[in-house]
């Protein structure tokens, strides 16, 4: 039988946790130095526009903390994950997976996130993520792309060679298909009727607009996101 050619993806991950304490360790030092300079300006102008450069500053620094590069390669034999460049402070080893313990796997978009999962046969997952507010060039949505035909394209060659059985490699379910997603989305609901209620009643409430806003979009974007996934 024909050997099958490898396949080569390089992409940016992030680590979520380092990318959210780094911004917070940032703006804070930042804000520490400048705090009396932008308390300063009299120009409303001016001090809104000092304190979004400094969030822009404190996100392009977190964004370069928090990634690294990466390059995914589809093998006869496995799944690989080589480090093209580590996390700051990570001395984390390569990655090989066999196509035999791949059981399914779960791409989850999200408003700041898009998270890749494979789950494995052995109850153990490989995950990465990756920042979609910013544009990334990179191979991610090739690669998202690709793995369902490819990853079942690579095992099949396997268990034909060995004679097992055919396992295809399916989509799992995601974290917004379980109960316990919908009933958080239900706590959001409630929780921001109350607000509007509160809004009504007393209009000197701190239930600002900006907080029915923020949580009104995260549940029609999410409910869409359940929507969705019954639909497919």
């Amino acid at each position: 039988m024909q050997k099958l050619n490898t396949k080569e993806y390089h992409i940016k991950i992030y680590s979520v946790s380092r990318f959210i304490i780094s911004f917070i360790v940032i703006q804070g030092i930042i804000y520490t130095f400048l705090s009396d300079y932008i308390d300063g300006i009299e120009s409303r102008f001016l001090s809104i526009s000092a304190f979004i450069g400094m969030l822009a500053f404190s996100f392009y620094l977190s964004m370069l903390i928090g990634q690294a590069k990466i390059k995914l390669v589809f093998t006869e034999e496995a799944f690989l994950h080589i480090w093209e460049r580590r996390f700051l402070f990570s001395w984390d080893k390569d990655v090989t997976i066999p196509w035999k313990i791949v059981d399914n796997y779960v791409f989850e978009e999200d408003r700041t996130w898009d998270s890749f999962i494979i789950n494995l046969s052995t109850k153990m997952r490989y995950k990465i993520n990756r920042l979609n507010i910013v544009p990334i060039k990179d191979d991610f949505g090739k690669f998202v792309k690709d793995f369902p035909r490819l990853s079942n394209k690579f095992k099949r060659e396997i268990e034909h060679s060995d004679g097992t059985g055919l396992n295809i490699i399916v989509e799992g379910k995601s974290k917004y298909e379980t109960k316990s997603f919908r009933q958080s989305i239900y706590v959001l609901l409630v929780a921001f009727l109350i607000l509007c209620i509160v809004k009504i009643v007393n209009s000197g409430s701190l239930a600002s607009l900006w907080s029915l806003g923020v949580i009104g979009t995260a549940i029609v974007y999410y409910w869409q996101i359940i929507r969705n996934k019954e639909g497919k």
